[in-house]
């Protein structure tokens, strides 16, 4: 496959960060780059064109580029950018959203809007300008990222990153032919990872007391499973943990914290009616999901003032007295 290839190895010391800038301003409009490195001589560019997509691979030391507001409207960024991050590690930063990139890790975001990207040690990337038109199904793209709440979008991320990483060792011995392929393979892999990740916005924008509802509801009916956690909850709510933990935190107490006090709250309860109390408190806390009696008896004195021991005595002396008086 026919491609051009820029570098700074042959000019002085002092021309290479004005090169590498000019380099870069030429395919990718009007950005300020600063070098972290002084060692520019190693910094090359590799451009191919795939059908009507720009591919990059970026090869360069320590540095940083930015596009801010004052920077000029220059005709060159009629396209999304999707950047993975082959070597080396990176941050992206897009209005209040920044993603640190590592190798394998892929962004898309929208060149229009300030932005800078910071590679902090030797990295490659590879980088591919999409024509706005061709996701013009997602409007208002900004900071797409590899990371996903749900498994299923996180496969189908790994997979775009995975496919785009051989694609870069590739690129330079495919046939010309095989143009239209590889690149209708990118965007139908991008566009299938988009409209996941449109699904889970649209699937995870219940608000955050509905969902404490639902986990609360959950937790109710499973308290006694010794293999309740959040992993479970958020399995079975469809989500990811993390997004658990916000809604929870939100209310003012920790999934976990709720989990354990349903439990203690049972375990209360069970002690309170004869059968229980007259249970070993082994099995009694193995009845609440506890694994060890020693964890139920610690959590139920916080929580209580006494141990299970001790409140389990107190309603044998009374369930005695009563009897007595009888």
């Amino acid at each position: 496959m026919n491609y051009i290839r820029q570098h700074t190895r042959f000019v002085l010391p002092s021309e290479r960060a004005a090169l590498w800038a000019e380099i870069n301003r030429a395919h990718f409009g009007d950005l300020q780059v600063d070098s972290m490195d002084d060692g520019l001589e190693e910094a090359e560019l590799t451009a191919f064109r795939l059908e009507d997509l720009r591919v990059f691979r970026i090869d360069v030391p320590a540095h940083k580029i930015s596009r801010s507001h004052r920077h000029v409207d220059d005709g060159l960024n009629d396209s999304y950018k999707l950047l993975l991050q082959l070597r080396g590690r990176g941050r992206i930063q897009q209005r209040t959203r920044h993603f640190d990139l590592r190798p394998g890790d892929w962004s898309l975001y929208d060149p229009r809007v300030p932005y800078s990207i910071e590679n902090l040690e030797c990295t490659s990337l590879l980088a591919i300008q999409i024509p706005r038109q061709r996701l013009q199904a997602f409007p208002g793209l900004e900071l797409h990222t590899c990371e996903s709440p749900t498994s299923g979008g996180v496969g189908l991320a790994a997979v775009l990153g995975s496919f785009l990483k051989s694609m870069s060792e590739q690129l330079a011995t495919l046939p010309d032919d095989s143009s239209t392929a590889v690149s209708e393979t990118v965007l139908g892999l991008l566009t299938a990872t988009l409209a996941r990740r449109q699904s889970e916005a649209q699937e995870h924008a219940t608000l955050p007391d509905v969902l404490r509802a639902r986990v609360r509801q959950y937790v109710q009916t499973h308290w006694a499973d010794p293999d309740l956690d959040i992993a479970q909850i958020a399995a079975a709510m469809r989500c990811s943990k993390r997004h658990l933990h916000r809604a929870f935190d939100d209310g003012g107490q920790t999934l976990d914290r709720y989990i354990w006090r349903t439990r203690l709250n049972n375990a209360r309860r069970l002690l309170l009616c004869d059968d229980g109390a007259r249970q070993p408190i082994g099995v009694l806390a193995a009845a609440c999901g506890f694994r060890t009696a020693a964890h139920f008896c610690r959590l139920f004195k916080a929580e209580f003032g006494v141990p299970p021991s001790a409140a389990k005595q107190r309603l044998m002396f009374r369930a005695t007295t009563v009897a007595n008086i009888d």
